[in-house]
C-alpha cells in the first residue's frame, strides 16, 4: 500500500508536475518564486503576499489530486497577474469583493486552460468563484459588475450579490504568516516575477509550445509614451487648424517620414496633476515633465494648472502666455503625503477649472476609485504601473 504523502510533499510533487505539463511551462518559473509553507491552522486554505505562498493543512489534505494543482495554479497566477501591487486599491476599498474579482477572472482563465484538453489534469475546486460570463475581463471590470450586482441586491435585501466564495485570503500586507514585504521587497519581486515570464516564455519558444493570452499580455513592450502624450493634448486641443514643419510629427518620424505636426493656436487650458505622494521620485517626475512640455508646445495652449497632490492638494501652480513655455523648469513640486486623486477633482471643481484636457501621472495607487466619473474634461492617466483606470484613458509609461 502507497504510504500516504504529508500535505508538503503533495505540494511539492503536484507543483512540479504543473510546471512540466505543456500548457503551464511558460509561467514555470513564476511558480517557483518565494516560500511554500503548510499551517495547521484550520482556517486557512490558502494565500500569497505576491512572492510566498502558504497553505492550510485540513485544505490540502480535503482536496483531490486534480483540485491540488488547481490551488497550486490559482497562487501562481496571482503572481503572474501582479495582483498584489495592480489592483492594490480595490484591496483597500473593499478586500472581499476585490477578492472575489481577482478570483473570477483566474478561475475563469485556469478553467479554460483545463478544457483545452480532456485529460482531467486540474479541476475547478467547486467551493471557489467561477462564472464565464467574466471571461476576457481584469480583475477592475469583474469588480465594477459585482458592486454594481451587490448594489442592487442590498436594495432587494437579497444580500451581497456575490456568487461564490474566494479560494484563498489576499491579505497583502501581511499574508498570514506570512511576512509584509518592504517597498524594496516589492521593486525586487516585481523584477524577479518579470524575469521569471519572460525565462518562461523562452522556454516554451524554445519547445516551440504556444504562449498564452495571460502571459503574453505581461510581455507586451512598452508604448511610445511621448508620442501618445502628444496626440492626446492634441487631439483634445479646441482646434487642429495649423501645421508646423518646426516640430515633425512623430507618428510619421517613426516610419521614416518627415511629415509637420498639426497644432491649433486656439487651445484655452490644459491641466497636469501630479501624485506627490511619495512613491514618485525626482527622475521620474523630471521626465515626465519634460515631455509634457514638448506635447504642450505642440498644442500651444494658453494656460496651463500645475496641480500637486497627495491626499489634498498640496499646490497649484498657473502659467499663462509666455511663461507657459518655461513651466518645466520653473515649477516647484510640493506634498507627500497619502494618494487620493479624488482631492484634485474637487480642487477643480471648487474653483471652477474647466481645461479642454486634464493629464495625471500617478503610480495608480489611489483612494476613491479614481475620483470617480464626471471630471470636467477628458482625462489621461499616466501610470508608471500596470494599473488600468475605470475610465478615460491609460497609458502606461516608462520612466
Amino acid at each position: 500500500m502507497e504510504m500516504q504523502l504529508r500535505a508538503e510533499q503533495r505540494i511539492e510533487k503536484h507543483r512540479i508536475a504543473v510546471m512540466r505539463d505543456i500548457r503551464f511551462v511558460a509561467i514555470a518559473g513564476v511558480l517557483m518564486t518565494g516560500k511554500k509553507s503548510v499551517v495547521d491552522d484550520p482556517k486557512v486554505t490558502a494565500a500569497t503576499n505576491g512572492r510566498d505562498e502558504i497553505y492550510g493543512r485540513q485544505f490540502v489534505d480535503m482536496l483531490p489530486d486534480k483540485q491540488l494543482k488547481f490551488l497550486i495554479l490559482h497562487e501562481g497566477y496571482h503572481k503572474l497577474l501582479r495582483h498584489r501591487t495592480v489592483w492594490k486599491q480595490l484591496k483597500n476599498k473593499n478586500p472581499r469583493l476585490a477578492n472575489i474579482a481577482m478570483d473570477f477572472v483566474i478561475n475563469g482563465m485556469l478553467d479554460n486552460a483545463a478544457g483545452d484538453k480532456a485529460d482531467n489534469f486540474i479541476e475547478f475546486i467547486p467551493c471557489g468563484c467561477l462564472d464565464h460570463k467574466y471571461d476576457g475581463m481584469n480583475t477592475m471590470e469583474v469588480y465594477k459588475l459585482l458592486e454594481k450586482d451587490a448594489a442592487e441586491d442590498e436594495k432587494k435585501g437579497q444580500g451581497s450579490g456575490s456568487k461564490g466564495e474566494p479560494t484563498d485570503e489576499h491579505d497583502f500586507d501581511n499574508a498570514g504568516d506570512m511576512d509584509e514585504l518592504s517597498e524594496e521587497e516589492e521593486k525586487a519581486l516585481e523584477r524577479e516575477v518579470d524575469t521569471a515570464i519572460r525565462q518562461g516564455a523562452f522556454t516554451a519558444g524554445r519547445m516551440g509550445l504556444g504562449l498564452s493570452r495571460d502571459v503574453t499580455s505581461m510581455l507586451e513592450a512598452n508604448v511610445a509614451w511621448e508620442e501618445v502624450l502628444q496626440d492626446f493634448v492634441t487631439s483634445n486641443s479646441a482646434g487642429r487648424d495649423l501645421s508646423t514643419w518646426r516640430k515633425p510629427n512623430r507618428r510619421w518620424l517613426s516610419r521614416g517620414m518627415y511629415m509637420p505636426s498639426s497644432y491649433s493656436e486656439c487651445t484655452e487650458r490644459i491641466t497636469i496633476g501630479i501624485d506627490t505622494s511619495g512613491s514618485i521620485g525626482p527622475n521620474e517626475l523630471q521626465r515626465f515633465l519634460s515631455e509634457v512640455k514638448v506635447a504642450v508646445e505642440t498644442a500651444n495652449p494658453k494656460i496651463i494648472d500645475i496641480i500637486y497632490w497627495d491626499t489634498e492638494v498640496a499646490s497649484h501652480e498657473v502659467y499663462e502666455g509666455d511663461a507657459v513655455g518655461l513651466f518645466a523648469d520653473s515649477t516647484k513640486p510640493k506634498g507627500g503625503g497619502g494618494t487620493r486623486v479624488g482631492a484634485m477633482k474637487e480642487y477643480m471643481t471648487s474653483h471652477s477649472i474647466k481645461p479642454d484636457c486634464i493629464i495625471i501621472f500617478t503610480d495608480g495607487y489611489v483612494e476613491n476609485d479614481f475620483g470617480g466619473e464626471g471630471w470636467p474634461a477628458p482625462v489621461l492617466w499616466c501610470m508608471t504601473t500596470k494599473i488600468v483606470a475605470p475610465f478615460g484613458k491609460t497609458l502606461q509609461v516608462t520612466v
